[in-house]
């Protein structure tokens, strides 16, 4: 009888065991959650959850909820404040509710407390040196400014060990290779305050010692040397050393690049330096095919011979093919560090046929170009150009919209000069999610041939990205261009002038479709543009976004022409999937306030801004 009982309780007991384990967890959710997004304590947490859709269909494992599976999660959420500053959160009892299919939805219930914050900071070098006798004024500021933590602020892990790098790094840049940065934290648990001591071991003021250069094969060490920002004697600086190897690398002849410095038991405070490189193959090459609303089917060519005609010389033959590009024919011979390190001379002859809405022409010519790096945010350039154009679209008159007859032009020459500056710092730079872009665009043309066509054209562009929150991105884009020719008020030579509409312009119109016409429905463009665009972008699942637009912009014929109350909007949406060269998606949108609501398809590779 008792081995009876036992095994009913058995069964029973196992009985109850399988119910629990049908109780799976179906969501999960937090409140009162004020400092840490939703989305980043998920990431903090173990716990899986999952729809019977998702079990289904897309083969995710949800767990099943016990009590001490629970209470580890809270040790999990805790630390999670901990690094945050929060040393005092707390929970509620949770919330756990089951559906009619025998899983939860658990809510977490989080009371953070009050964060600790930073009282005072203080530094201390080599326990005797007071931190104003040792660095400058100028010193001190850059360091109080760009340090993260700050008195009366929140304290967080990640700024303390930010903090703890950039001024050990700073040591570094002074010259002091040996440094170490150490800390005491003081807290007051009561009053939720911090006291941060910074303790600074200087060691020694170190030097560069002899340079070595080795692995190149082709390109002369003296060129190799001729990057680098420091030499045999100076003041030992990381910085230095980091510059150093972007200007190598800029040369465009080298795979790798590294620069080391070797300890020397002689002299402790003089460092040798090897710089080693790997050169690149002399013949690099790259061919691609691919497919856009606008330019159809398109190919594309690109050979390069490296150490063309001087050592660190490189020539590029390209060609390419497309619907609105028939041919494009480029040669190019590149030389870096013409002047300065991060300066490049391009020579570049070209034959080009362009094939677009508003007009047809092949043009040939050559263009002299000097490119200056000043930082990876800002670039500006120079171009001087020489060229003739074949046109079979005629000159238009801005006031009187009639051909000319007597004076018609199909073939004329171009000649100038164009300035470009652009500053971008947006982060990830092929997705960004915080800054912005600013370009310029200065064009002047009839400055070296007398028959050239004398015309001045400007193009500014500005772009800013703000993530609103982890996985929301608000992008803004303003456009806006004036042309004019020297002595009139007459439109400029067709494939100068402004027009509008397409997949990086106003989406709701087909290419250089918004704008004025002539009689038969053909664009004609513009001396003057205005465009704008805002753009949300939500990221629903880990490689995919959905955005939502509104565009709007126009050309008008005048020069200095902007008129706000004959703008058109288009409104549209989008999915893009990210890939490893940016986003590759299609934008859906059509005109609104408009008679005619024709939808437009768009293909892009990369955010259209």
């Amino acid at each position: 009888m008792k081995a009876h009982l036992i095994l009913i309780l058995l069964i029973f007991g196992s009985i109850l065991v399988k119910g629990q384990e049908l109780k799976k967890v179906r969501k999960v959710s937090f409140k009162g959650n004020l400092s840490i997004s939703s989305s980043k304590l998920k990431q903090e947490i173990s716990l899986k959850a999952a729809t019977s859709f998702g079990e289904r269909f897309l083969k995710k494992e949800a767990d099943v909820f016990t009590m001490s599976l629970y209470k580890s999660e809270l040790d999990k959420i805790r630390y999670a404040y901990q690094k945050e500053g929060f040393i005092n959160i707390k929970f509620s009892e949770p919330v756990i509710k089951e559906n009619y299919k025998g899983k939860i939805k658990l809510i977490f219930r989080i009371e953070e407390g009050e964060p600790v914050k930073i009282s005072e900071i203080k530094y201390t070098v080599d326990s005797v040196l007071l931190y104003k006798d040792f660095l400058s004024k100028k010193q001190r500021r850059r360091i109080r400014l760009q340090s993260e933590l700050k008195v009366n602020r929140r304290f967080r892990d990640e700024w303390f060990y930010n903090d703890q790098s950039f001024i050990n790094e700073e040591m570094n840049n002074m010259g002091y290779a040996y440094a170490q940065v150490r800390h005491e934290l003081e807290v007051d648990t009561l009053n939720n305050t911090a006291e941060l001591n910074w303790i600074i071991n200087k060691g020694k003021l170190c030097y560069f010692g002899t340079v070595v250069v080795e692995g190149n094969e082709r390109v002369p060490a003296k060129k190799v040397e001729k990057q680098l920002r420091f030499k045999t004697g100076d003041v030992w600086s990381k910085y230095e050393i980091d510059e150093s190897q972007k200007q190598i690398y800029s040369l465009g002849m080298f795979r790798v690049a590294s620069i080391k410095t070797l300890l020397s038991e002689e002299k402790p405070d003089t460092l040798p330096t090897v710089v080693s490189v790997k050169e690149a193959p002399r013949w690099v090459s790259r061919f691609g095919i691919g497919y856009g609303h606008e330019d159809k089917f398109r190919f594309f060519g690109d050979v390069q011979r490296l150490g063309f005609i001087t050592r660190t010389g490189r020539l590029r033959l390209y060609a390419k093919h497309s619907r609105l590009e028939p041919y494009n024919f480029q040669f190019n011979f590149i030389q870096p560090a013409v002047v300065f390190p991060f300066n490049s001379a391009i020579v570049n002859p070209f034959w080009i046929k362009q094939d677009e809405p508003a007009y047809n022409i092949v043009r040939h010519g050559i263009n002299l170009t000097f490119l200056q790096h000043f930082s990876e945010q800002f670039n500006t350039s120079v171009n001087f150009y020489l060229e003739t154009v074949d046109s079979d679209t005629t000159v238009v008159y801005d006031h009187s919209y009639i051909e000319r007859e007597s004076e018609q032009t199909s073939n004329y020459s171009k000649s100038g000069v164009t300035l470009g500056f652009i500053f971008f710092n947006g982060k990830p730079r092929l997705d960004p999610v915080t800054g912005f872009s600013l370009a310029l665009n200065l064009k002047r043309n009839g400055t070296f041939v007398d028959e050239s066509i004398p015309f001045y054209r400007s193009l500014v562009e500005y772009k800013k990205y703000t993530g609103l929150k982890p996985g929301v991105t608000l992008a803004v884009k303003g456009k806006i261009g004036f042309a004019k020719m020297q002595d009139d008020d007459e439109l400029i030579p067709v494939e100068e002038r402004f027009y509008s509409g397409g997949s990086y312009s106003v989406r709701g119109w087909g290419r250089s479709q918004l704008g004025p016409k002539d009689e038969s429905g053909q664009p004609i463009g513009g001396n003057s543009l205005l465009e704008g665009s805002i753009e949300g972008r939500f990221q629903i699942a880990p490689k995919w976004l959905f955005a939502t637009f509104i565009d709007a912009g126009n050309v008008w014929q005048p020069s200095f022409t902007y008129k706000l109350n004959e703008l058109r909007y288009a409104a549209g949406v989008s999915m893009r999937f990210k890939t490893a060269i940016g986003p590759v998606g299609i934008d859906v949108a059509r005109p609104v306030f408009e008679a005619e609501k024709t939808w437009q398809l768009h293909f892009n590779i990369g955010h259209p801004f």
